[in-house]
This record gives structure tokens, sequence and C-alpha cells, in this order.
């Protein structure tokens, strides 16, 4: 028993400095493990080459150093019936076994614990050396990590405590028979036993911690991914509705721009027979009037290819209504504009939309009724906006005036309307002059006058 009594105070100090060093080397590991937790599984990390080696040498290296140190200094007596040479080969084949065993088993963790406690035991029991192998506990306190990172918490604790207890009952069992009195056995309980109880136990206590964190942090995963695909989704609706804005704006400005050049074309025709002169320079403005239609519909269709990073000029309102009205005289129609209030009253949705059913009586006055006088009317009172457009007959038949629009401005108005409880109302005179009349309330909005 000289490995007991002798030389056991000695090694159990240096037994318990090394499992002391190595919980802080694995408190220090825990953290970024617990950041990797749904990255790399516990044993996929222990299958590897790499991982053997670190515990077949963080176990071997403590377990000769006492042996060693005995047969170089010569303190103390050798009182092993096994040669050195002989002893220190089992010694680093029992750790070598205990590494790869728990290497290989990983997947198994049951069979790694197990395994794990043979090789210790082996090493304690057969070479009659249970304080020389106590560094061995770290590799049984490695596999009961792996237990309690892959199975569940009470599972974890039943083997925990069974295999712990039956290890430190086969160690008792073994110094009975072999003599050793009562108080030195409770003494070798206490200590040998109590270590490797507190190092596995504590093992097995962090994988489970590691488990439940690993368990989180996937369903902290699987919510990150739900809310992106969401906001991906979001992402997506608001770019279909933005090309679907952009699309209205083609039909909006492609339509005031087209019928502005059949009004010109119009004039040209009638003045052509008795001033050619001033015809010709009516199809000049024809032309520049193509070109900066082309040009607007090229920077809209450029919007739509990149409704994602391209910025778009502010909506239009009621504080441009001088600016349309004037872009139709410059055309040679015949429109007067009467504006009581001020534009900016308004709340912005309120003014934007107003001015976008100006615009689209605009673009039908000159598409269906060529040549006739228009009147535009706006009245910003206390809590409303109304609008008027009133044009009179059309002073010259065009034959493919059914061809003229898409039927998407009064449809696209009425559906703005609605959103705002606004009002459309449109009639005709009975004499070929039609009248589009909005209201918008103010009530029913939030937007703050732009």
């Amino acid at each position: 028993m000289h490995s007991i009594e002798s030389a056991g105070g000695a090694s159990r100090t240096r037994g318990t400095t090394s499992l002391a060093a190595g919980s802080v080397r694995e408190d220090e590991a825990v953290p970024a493990l617990l950041h990797r937790a749904t990255d790399a599984r516990v044993d996929t990390v222990l299958r590897s080459p790499v991982a053997a080696a670190v515990l077949f040498v963080a176990t071997v290296i403590p377990v000769c150093s006492d042996p060693l140190v005995t047969l170089i200094t010569g303190r103390g007596e050798w009182t092993l019936q096994l040669p050195p040479v002989v002893f220190m080969a089992l010694v680093i084949l029992a750790c070598l076994v205990q590494a790869l065993a728990v290497s290989r088993l990983a997947t198994r963790p049951e069979l790694a614990v197990l395994a794990s406690l043979g090789c210790y035991l082996a090493a304690a029991v057969a070479l009659n050396v249970p304080t020389w192998a106590t560094p061995m506990h770290l590799v049984v306190a490695v596999a009961m990590f792996a237990l309690g990172s892959a199975r569940p918490a009470a599972l974890v604790a039943i083997w925990a405590v069974g295999t712990v207890t039956a290890a430190i009952a086969v160690l008792v069992v073994w110094a009975h028979l072999q003599g050793v009195p009562t108080v030195l056995i409770a003494s070798f309980v206490l200590t040998e036993g109590g270590g490797l109880a507190t190092i596995a136990w504590a093992a097995a206590g962090l994988g489970v911690l590691w488990a439940a964190h690993a368990r989180r942090t996937r369903r902290a995963d699987a919510r990150a991914l739900q809310i992106e695909r969401a906001q991906q989704a979001a992402i997506d609706a608001s770019r279909d509705n933005e090309r679907g804005r952009i699309a209205q704006e083609l039909h909006d400005v492609a339509g005031q721009h087209l019928a502005g050049l059949v009004s010109l074309c119009d004039a040209s025709i009638e003045l052509a027979p008795a001033h050619p002169a001033r015809a010709l320079e009516l199809i000049e403005e024809v032309r520049a009037e193509g070109r900066y239609a082309a040009a607007s519909l090229y920077g809209a269709l450029g919007d739509l290819r990149a409704v994602d990073t391209g910025a778009h000029s502010p909506t239009p309102d009621l504080r441009r209504l001088e600016e349309l009205v004037g872009f139709w005289q410059e055309r040679g129609a015949e429109v007067s504009l009467a504006f009581t209030g001020s534009p900016s009253t308004p709340p912005t949705v309120v003014s934007a939309i107003a001015y976008q059913a100006v615009r689209e009586a605009l673009s039908n006055a000159a598409k269906h009724a060529p040549g006739a006088p228009v009147r535009v009317s706006v009245a910003v009172r206390a809590e409303e906006v109304e609008a008027r457009v009133v044009n009179g007959p059309a002073r010259r038949d065009r034959d493919d005036e059914a061809e003229l629009g898409l039927g998407w401005g009064l449809q696209s108005l009425a559906d703005k309307l609605a959103l705002v409880d606004g009002r459309l109302q449109t009639s005709d005179d009975g004499a070929g002059g039609w009248e589009l009349r909005v209201t918008i309330p103010f009530a029913a909005q939030t937007g703050e006058p732009g």
C-alpha cells in the first residue's frame, strides 16, 4: 500500500492541483463552446484526432510524473511488483486507451463513460496505484460532459450517480481486499472518491447546461430566420407596391404628355391651311414634346428597374397645380385656374390625390375634347378640399378617340379616393361637355401638411 500511505499525500496534492487547473481551463473554454452551440456538437469535436491527442497528453504527463520523480530522485522505495519500465508502459497504454475510447465513442456517450471509468479503475486497481491514476479523472469528466450534452437531464443524473458510485464501490472493495484499515479506507473514499464524484458530476451538470443553451440558441436562430423571412416578404410586397405605383405614374405622366402631343398635332392640322409657318412651329414643339415624353418614360422605367435603391421625386400636390396648368397652356390648351384657400393647408395625402384628380381630368379633356376650353377650380375649405374640372364640347371630332385611353386613370383615382373617404363625381352636360368633381375631407387624415 505504498502508493496509498507514503506517496499518497504528495500525489493527492498534485492530483488535486492538476484537476483544479483542468477545471479552470474547462471553465474558460465553456463560453466559447456556448457561443458556437449551433455550429458544432460535442461528439463532433471529441471525435477529432486532435481531441484524442489532447486528452492523452493531458493525462499521461501528470500520471507518469509521480513514478518518474520517485525513480529519478530516489526518494521513497519502489514497492510495486512490476518493473518500472513495464509499469510505465502499462500506464501510458491505459491513458492512450482511455483517450481513444472517449474519442471514438463520443456519439455513444454512455459507452464513453463506462470505458473511461473502466480504464481508470484498471490503472488504479490492477497496477495498485489509485492515487497516481487520479489525473485520469479528467477524461472521465469529459465523457460525463458529452453525456450531459446529449441526453435528458434525468437520464444524465441517473448515469452520473450510478456509474461514479459503482466506481467508488470498486475502489472500496479493492482496498478492503488489500487489508487497508477502515480509517484509511474512509479517508481514501473522501479524497479519491470525492474528487472523482465532484469533477464527474460537475462536468455532467455543465453538459446539461450546455445542451440547454444550445436548444435556446437554436430556437432563437429559428425565430430570427422566421423574422428574416417575414421581413423579406414585407420587402417583396413593398417592391411590388412600388412597381404598381410606378406603373400608375407611367400611365399618368405618359397620358399627360401623349395627350399634349395629340393636342399640338390637332392644332397644327387646323393651322396648316392658313398659317403653314405656325403649323411647322407646332410640329417642332411636337418633336420637342415627344423627346421630353420619351425622357420621362425612360426615367420612370429606370425607377421600375431599380425600385430597391432608386430615389424618386416627391409626389406632386396642389402646390404645383399652376405648373400643371401652365404645361397645358404652353401646348395650346385653353385652360383657366381658380384657386381659393392655401395650397399648403390640406394634409399631404389629400393634396396629392386632389392634384392627381386634376391631372387626370386635364389629360382626359385633351384626349376626348380637343380644343375645348377647360376650367379648373380648387377650393380649400376648413374641413375639406374640392376640385372641379369642367370642359366644353370638343371643337373637332376624332375617329380614334376610343383607342386613346387604357381605362386605368379614373378607376385608379376612385381607388385612392376610397382610401381617404373621398368622393368622385363625373357627369356630362348633354352637349358634349364633361365635369369631374372630387371632394376629400380632412377629418380622417393624419398626415401633416407637407
